[in-house]
């Protein structure tokens, strides 16, 4: 999937629909009444989050939805298959679904580490697609087709951008006030270290060679300044 330039626009499209659709259901559950119902549809009393947590829980939420617009229609350029869709659009269901229930249903008061979690989301949504817009601004230029971009934020990690994602996401967790909601990130984590990186990591060898190797050799691959 890497190194394949194409719109891909109906494959962007299904994962789209699927992003905002789960996003409306999240504003359903969270603020439409929703959560009543689906206790119903179980047979059981759900309880309520406090307000606040429930409007950060679907603020959010549609960030993340804009965010996605953003990436995948202005800064993501490859190709993107139709079984990637279809992967990506589940898992967005489940990653708005998770935060959603479990947030949703935390009648603690929200505190501290909720306004933590709202910081380590601005952060990591910074990391993720700040990254991304600074190197489509320098491919833009002539002068650097064909070359690694190595510098702005990826002078600290060579895929700030996966690890922009897991802060932002160990943030949406932190909102939610439940330990369940971890899962999100330490799944995308893994995912990213055991098979998006290797992955890429093989494409940008085999494309930029020494560059590539002089780059891995002095850049945390994941963590900045750690790993």
């Amino acid at each position: 999937m890497y190194g394949r330039h194409d719109p891909s626009t109906g494959p962007k499209l299904l994962v789209t629909a699927c992003n905002a659709l789960a996003v409306a259901g999240v504003a359903w559950f969270l603020l439409l009444g929703g959560t009543d119902t689906v206790g119903d549809w179980f047979g059981t009393d759900l309880e309520r989050a406090d307000t606040l947590r429930r409007v950060l829980l679907v603020s959010l939420s549609a960030i993340y939805l804009l965010r996605f617009v953003a990436t995948t229609f202005v800064m993501l350029k490859r190709k993107m298959e139709w079984s990637e869709a279809a992967t990506v659009g589940a898992w967005v269901v489940v990653i708005h679904g998770t935060m959603a229930y479990f947030g949703g249903t935390n009648t603690a008061s929200p505190g501290f580490l909720v306004w933590l979690g709202v910081v380590l989301y601005a952060v990591g949504s910074w990391l993720n697609t700040g990254s991304e817009y600074q190197r489509k601004l320098w491919k833009q230029r002539p002068e650097n087709k064909g070359r690694l971009y190595t510098g702005g934020l990826f002078r600290y990690s060579m895929h700030v951008n996966y690890f922009g994602d897991t802060v932002l996401f160990t943030g949406f967790a932190l909102v939610t006030g439940t330990v369940w909601a971890f899962a999100i990130p330490l799944i995308m984590a893994c995912m990213f270290v055991f098979l998006n990186i290797p992955m890429l990591d093989k494409y940008l060898a085999e494309r930029y060679g020494e560059a590539f190797e002089e780059y891995s050799a002095r850049t945390a691959k994941f963590i900045p300044f750690v790993y």
